[in-house]
């Protein structure tokens, strides 16, 4: 659960290139396999015979991670550099809390209740692909808040990515109109916070680590979740419903164990931001996606349609040309097949930074 974040591999490992490359695999590795672990972890549980209560699972997470991530930074503050390192220190105060944090929060805790409660109506692989999508809502609600400026090519590459969605849309053969609904609200609030994160947070140099945001964001999630859950326990709807106690304590091995999936991805993402470089960040972050998908048809069975498979396909393309071209605008000048020639044929393409918010689509959050 990360979000406007910093960092990258400028940052020398001790070992020498072959150490930092096995370190680096291995983060990756991590990366990917607690990002797919956690979405399938989650399905699992948010099931009609299991734990269908998305607002309570979501709110384990909060509390957990807010209390780990402030054991971690007794254990290891090093590991928070907006809050310990000199050069990267950010000032957390009444302003960046309630004017930044907490819409923040807000939008946060809203697009993971949603993104969790749409397992219950749809398969894992065809949210997957619907989220896909995301980066042509963010830059659309980026240029009404001038954050981006218009291009053709932008435009040109987005949508040959709308093209491929639809197509990963029309190939559902279980397709649910309530999880579609619910999903697209979720993707909406998202697209807001990473936006918003944009405006009240990077735009104005406040650029956070991934574990000080979840140490900021997560209290306040926790807080926001909490009041709904009250609410919902007074007030019950059928779509967010509220667990017992003896639920809660039936399954509280998994909740933990689903909990500690949670932290533990937060802490891998800060690690591989800071060892990474932006190509190897953003080619962990395709494979991901991939891996989030056949999860789906290996763990669950969801059936892929040869429609779906090209979609998806065309999607993950679309989305490597466009995190590629946000990183590196400069070799992308004399255009595509020039930039992608630069990293094959030019100079070292390691040299790249990580910056959240500027690659794929703005975030990486918990449900991935």
């Amino acid at each position: 659960m990360t979000g406007a974040v910093q960092n990258g591999a400028d940052a020398p490992v001790e070992g020498g290139a072959a150490h930092r490359m096995i370190l680096v695999s291995l983060y990756g590795f991590g990366y990917i396999a607690c990002s797919a672990g956690l979405i399938a972890y989650n399905k699992y549980l948010i099931d009609v015979d299991k734990f269908p209560y998305a607002i309570c699972l979501v709110f384990i997470h909060a509390v957990f991670c807010s209390v780990f991530a402030g054991f971690l930074y007794l254990v290891k503050p090093s590991l928070f550099p907006s809050l310990t390192d000199p050069e990267k220190k950010v000032a957390i105060d009444s302003s960046l809390v309630l004017k930044g944090a907490l819409p923040i929060a807000l939008l946060f805790s809203a697009q993971l209740v949603l993104s969790n409660t749409a397992y219950l109506h749809s398969s894992v692989a065809f949210l997957q692909m619907m989220k896909e999508a995301n980066l042509v809502l963010v830059y659309v609600f980026s240029l009404f808040a001038a954050l981006e400026r218009f291009s053709w090519r932008s435009v040109g590459i987005l949508v040959f990515i709308i093209f491929a969605t639809t197509l990963s849309i029309h190939g559902e053969v279980n397709f649910s109109m309530t999880g579609f609904i619910i999903q697209g609200t979720s993707q909406l609030f998202e697209c807001c916070k990473i936006v918003l994160q944009a405006m009240l947070l990077s735009s104005a140099g406040r650029k956070l680590d991934a574990l000080t945001y979840v140490m900021l964001v997560m209290p306040l999630c926790a807080a926001i979740l909490g009041v709904g859950i009250c609410a919902l326990t007074a007030f019950p709807h059928s779509h967010f419903m509220t667990p017992s106690w003896n639920q809660v304590v039936q399954w509280w091995p998994h909740l933990l164990a689903n909990a500690c999936v949670a932290f533990l991805l937060n802490v891998i993402i800060a690690l591989f931001v800071k060892h990474s470089s932006a190509v190897a960040f953003i080619l962990a972050g395709i494979v991901k996606d991939a891996m989030i998908v056949t999860a789906g048809a290996l763990v669950f069975h969801e059936f892929i349609s040869a429609v779906q498979v090209v979609g998806f396909s065309l999607q993950l393309s679309g989305i490597l040309v466009w995190s590629m071209i946000k990183t590196f605008p400069d070799r992308f000048d004399a255009g595509i097949m020039a930039g992608f020639g630069s990293f094959i044929f030019g100079a070292d393409p390691l040299k790249g930074k990580v910056t959240l918010g500027k690659g794929k689509y703005g975030s990486t959050n918990e449900d991935a």
